[in-house]
């Protein structure tokens, strides 16, 4: 599953081969830092009295009333001894009838949650009985009924199911947890002019008149979150993988952007199977895009697709890299979470990281080395980001009943780091075996973390004990600083290696092998010339953290003094590094050396440079070098430098680059501009405001561009600048992208006007969904310049939030709502919160709101500090206005 719907990417390697003193499969630590939220417990996996073999589902929806009614057949195996009852996951479900297949009616109760069915009589281990429950319901979350809203008259009428963690049971009787497998057959009666798509194969379609019936049976076991429903008047778009089915079902007024998102299928299918050594398991693939929902499931054999994925042609102009990504990390859970499936949601990660890294991979394959190097570095600073809120291990059992958090970046992101280390550890053959040796031994089985460290071992001989212990198992990551040095007349250079992260129960001091690049002139006469490429490197491998070293120090003799010392110079371990070099070294790093990651250290060092060869360094990155990302971060570094050259610079790069070839380098430059601020850099913040309108007036190929240029103008706070913005909102956009930089921009202006236009747009329900969410960030921009604005507008914003977060209809602008609270610091938020977070249904909204809450509780008397502060500031702006109006009359007397 991928979170939607901004995405990026990110990083990793390090580790060792001595082994602890612990068992193979050593549960997590038993500690995390700041991640558990009030009424989170420790979790396992519950009993299975009885296996599930065989799920049949005949119902009939109602579009009108958006119910669902019919009869659901659960076939079972007893695994104990004696079984007596089963019970089942069932949430709001009317229960007409319950009887035994083959016999006659059987007694039940029902709880809030679970519904138990006594047996007719005791089954032995291994016997086998049908269950077949008669129900209706009407639901609320799981299976989604989307139809026309004032929000969006023209909308298309459709269902949708979505399960992950614990959906399913709110619209059919299940057991909900992963740890159990079946097959599934779904007989679904929907009205005549609708298509029904879910797992497996198409049996038949039964015309009834005005209804059809449509059978569908997928015969590989599969856990129960993975069963999909999609019913609606859906356009059919065809392909097809070496004879194989391949089929994209979009609404009829987007059937030409199907292949934009996913036209690449295909040949990802044939490089995953041809990576993992297994073929694609299943008979087709299907994928729908559907209204409303957010994020992209990997239901087995037909994923579903958010509308929020669906780019149009100029989206696709500079996103379209990012949101295939999704395609492929949806595909490679066909393998690793639907044909292997994690156990329970503590293990969540042998799904997500391992989709995760193969939708890199894939990236690698299609896109090149500079590509991958560079979004997994960003997947690096994500989950680093994520990491500076709370710190746990990967596999972790302590979380709320729904185990709704386990989906994070420690999952994902740190989860695919992970593997990365992994392959480099052992080597790509091995590697690659390591996966196949995995995935065929534990196929269609559900797995624990141990299960991957075992297959991982015995097909590699490798112990990784330790490396799991560090990585898996704790939390955290090394955080190194490096020092060079170079003895001239011994010709001998020093490296000294300390990690400086906090060491105790969660976070170990790492053992990690490293490599240390060292570049040095090929010849004495190439030597003379400082900006020589005559060289060949030298790379030599070390192991830093064994014994519990925090610092260490490592020599190592060389022909000449190197031009380039790098650490980790392919990138391969997950951490954060401070490496100390002269502006010389890194000027030349930043012009020569082949790999991405080094030109982007070298670039993060230099911004913090003021010597004039720094600034050059930079300036020609941004113009001349290949990459994209190399010259966004170069325009990133230069906006640091907030000097009028600096400036000078970011303005011509803006002019000089083509729209069309380099829109995310010009997206960080118009980023970059709107860091020179009024008033503290008035003339600046003028400058670039005077650059930004104008290419906001006239527009840009690219959203992402427009969108930046908007909320960086906002941010100038240069006088014009929010009248300039309000001229623009009536401009359209797809998904109204260009109004989160709009809106953004308001927020950050100081303009008490834009609070009232965006809590106009975020309370107005005839507003399409993502706009009243990015008024919603807009509103959360405010707060986190709450200080440019008086204590009566932040109050009426405050209102205007509590109200998204109680009564929005779509969760994401709930959620987004509630995450805004926190920038206003408003302790009368808390009872609202608390509120969503016991009554939403949707998870993520009742995890956010429950952890605002709980931060909001627990800020001290800062906050009152702050409102003294702005009462402070209020008054010597008013005293400011008024010597203001004394100053012009008396100008206006002495003319």
């Amino acid at each position: 599953m991928v979170h939607c719907c901004n995405r990026v990417h990110s990083l990793g390697d390090g580790y060792s081969l001595f082994a602890w003193q612990e068992p193979v499969g050593t549960g997590p630590a038993p500690t995390a830092r700041s991640f558990a939220l009030p009424g989170a417990e420790v979790q396992f996996p519950p009993d299975r009295p009885a296996d599930v073999k065989h799920v049949k589902l005949d119902i009939s929806l109602d579009f009108d009333q958006e119910t669902v009614s019919g009869t659901a057949y659960t076939t079972f195996s007893a695994l104990f001894e004696e079984v007596t009852s089963v019970t089942f996951d069932a949430i709001e479900l009317h229960i007409d009838e319950v009887t035994l297949v083959g016999g006659g009616k059987l007694a039940y109760s029902v709880g809030e949650k679970q519904l138990v069915v006594t047996l007719d009589r005791v089954y032995q281990h291994g016997e086998e009985f049908t269950v077949a429950i008669s129900y209706h319901a009407r639901p609320r979350i799981g299976l989604n009924f989307v139809k026309p809203a004032p929000e969006e008259p023209g909308r298309f009428t459709h269902c949708y199911s979505f399960h992950q963690p614990q959906y399913a049971a709110y619209w059919f009787p299940c057991h909900n947890c992963p740890n159990d497998r079946a097959t599934t057959e779904i007989l679904v009666t929907a009205p005549a002019q609708y298509i029904a798509i879910a797992n497996g194969n198409l049996l038949e379609v039964k015309d009834n008149g005005a209804t059809k019936t449509h059978h569908w049976l997928h015969s590989v076991p599969h856990a129960s979150y993975l069963l999909s429903l999609v019913v609606g008047d859906f356009a059919v778009v065809e392909d097809t993988f070496q004879g194989m089915p391949v089929t994209y079902y979009v609404r009829k007024d987007r059937v030409e952007d199907a292949r934009l998102l996913m036209g690449k299928t295909p040949e990802m299918i044939r490089f995953f199977s041809e990576f993992i050594g297994v073929d694609y398991p299943y008979d087709n693939y299907k994928q729908t895009v559907v209204e409303l929902y957010t994020g992209a499931m990997e239901h087995t054999t037909t994923t579903t697709h958010s509308f929020s994925l669906l780019l149009d042609q100029r989206a696709a102009l500079d996103m379209r890299p990012d949101y295939e990504a999704v395609v492929a990390h949806e595909l490679a859970h066909q393998w690793f979470g639907d044909l292997v499936t994690c156990r329970d949601w503590s293990n969540t990660w042998l799904n997500e990281g391992f989709a995760s890294y193969f939708d890199q991979l894939w990236g690698e394959h299609d896109l090149g080395k500079d590509y991958f190097k560079y979004s997994m570095h960003q997947e690096m600073k994500s989950y680093q980001n994520e990491d500076k809120h709370y710190r746990r291990p990967i596999v972790y059992n302590v979380w709320s009943n729904e185990g709704w958090e386990m989906f994070d970046a420690h999952t994902y992101k740190k989860g695919e780091w992970v593997l990365h280390m992994l392959r480099h550890q052992l080597g790509e053959k091995a590697f690659r075996r390591a996966i196949n040796y995995y995935l065929q031994r534990n196929r269609t089985r559900e797995v624990v973390t141990a299960d991957l460290q075992r297959a991982l071992e015995e097909s590699t001989g490798r112990s990784l004990e330790q490396f799991f212990q560090q990585w898996v198992y704790h939390g955290g990551y090394p955080e190194f600083e490096v020092q060079y040095n170079w003895d001239r007349a011994q010709k001998l250079a020093k490296v000294v290696v300390k990690q400086t992260q906090k060491i105790d129960d969660l976070t170990p001091c790492f053992v990690v092998p490293v490599e240390l690049a060292f570049t040095i002139p090929a010849s004495d006469e190439a030597a003379k010339d400082p900006n020589t490429t005559d060289t060949r490197t030298l790379t030599l491998r070390v192991v830093v953290g064994e014994g519990g070293q925090t610092e260490q120090a490592f020599f190592f003799p060389l022909e000449r003094e190197p031009l380039m010392v790098r650490f980790d110079p392919d990138g391969w371990v997950l951490k954060t590094l401070q490496f100390r070099l002269p502006t010389n070294m890194l000027c030349y790093q930043l012009a020569h050396d082949p790999d991405v990651l080094g030109r982007i250290e070298a670039i993060e060092a230099l911004a913090e440079r003021s010597e004039p060869e720094a600034l050059k360094a930079l300036e020609t990155a941004l113009l001349q070098d290949s990459f994209y990302g190399v010259r966004a971060e170069a325009a990133a570094a230069i906006g640091k430098q907030g000097t009028d050259q600096a400036q000078d610079i970011l303005i011509r790069a803006l002019q000089e680059l083509d729209p069309h070839q380099q829109p995310q380098a010009r997206a960080a430059i118009a980023t970059a501009l709107g860091e020179f601020q009024a008033p503290v850099r008035k003339e600046q913040a003028e400058r670039s405001a005077q650059v930004l309108k104008a290419l906001l007036e006239k527009g840009d190929p690219s959203y992402r561009v427009e969108s930046s240029v908007a909320a960086a103008l906002g941010k100038t706070r240069v006088e014009g600048s929010v009248d300039a913005l309000y001229s623009v909102l009536d401009r359209s956009s797809w998904l109204y992208i260009v109004h989160s930089g709009i809106f953004t921009g308001m927020g950050a202006s100081g303009d008490e006007r834009v609070v009232d236009t965006l809590c106009q747009y975020l309370g107005d329900k005839t507003n399409y969904v993502t706009l009243r969410r990015y008024a919603a960030a807009g509103l959360g921009t405010v707060g986190s310049n709450k200080l440019l604005y008086s204590e009566e507008v932040r109050q009426r914003a405050v209102t205007a939030l509590c109200q998204a977060v109680e009564h929005d209809s779509w969760a994401p602008t709930r959620t987004t709502a509630a995450r805004a609270l926190l920038a206003f610091g408003e302790k009368r938020a808390i009872p609202v919160l608390e509120r969503a977070a016991e009554k939403d249904l949707d998870e993520s909204v009742k995890r956010v709101s429950l952890s605002v809450a709980v931060a909001l509780k627990s800020a001290d008397g800062s906050e009152e500090q702050l409102k003294q502060l702005r009462k402070d500031l209020e008054e010597i702006r008013e005293e400011n206005r008024k010597l203001r109006e004394r100053l012009s009359a008396l100008d206006a007397r002495l003319s």
